[in-house]
């Protein structure tokens, strides 16, 4: 069957409604902290004291211009990240967290004071706060 050279290819530089979409490199943006999926109990935002809570602030404004590469490749308990297995975790699972997760992320807020959670694209989701160190073992 021979091809019909009456069709247009379609031209991704004309038209002004359709425009292609470039792939953006989370990596090289800044953590947009989100607490919207915090989990309530002894880990959560509320249970932090004032010190703690000015803290977390004081946290993740020194991130603000440090790309999520910066950020894995900086030390893991100053501004850095570390891995955590999620079966360490000693406090109940989130509903919406699924078999296939394995781990979560921490980041610290205060000292070596852990907040843990998980990232998606430039988002990092705090889930616990782990203020008095008893969230899992830290050997």
């Amino acid at each position: 069957m021979a091809t019909n050279s009456k069709i247009k290819k379609p031209s991704f530089k004309t038209g002004n409604r359709i425009q292609p979409t470039e792939s953006i490199d989370y990596n090289k943006k800044p953590p947009i902290f989100s607490l919207e999926r915090i989990q309530s109990g002894k880990y959560c935002f509320s249970a932090l004291d004032q010190e703690n809570k000015a803290q977390f602030a004081e946290a993740i404004f020194k991130r603000r211009t440090l790309s999520w590469s910066e950020i894995q490749n900086t030390q893991r308990h100053g501004l850095g990240i570390e891995k955590i297995d999620k079966k360490a975790i000693k406090a109940s699972m989130p509903p919406f967290i699924t078999e296939d997760c394995d781990h979560f992320l921490i980041l610290r807020f205060h000292g070596k004071k852990p907040m843990v959670g998980y990232r998606k694209d430039a988002v990092f989701y705090v889930l616990w706060f782990d203020h008095d160190f008893t969230l899992y073992d830290h050997g």
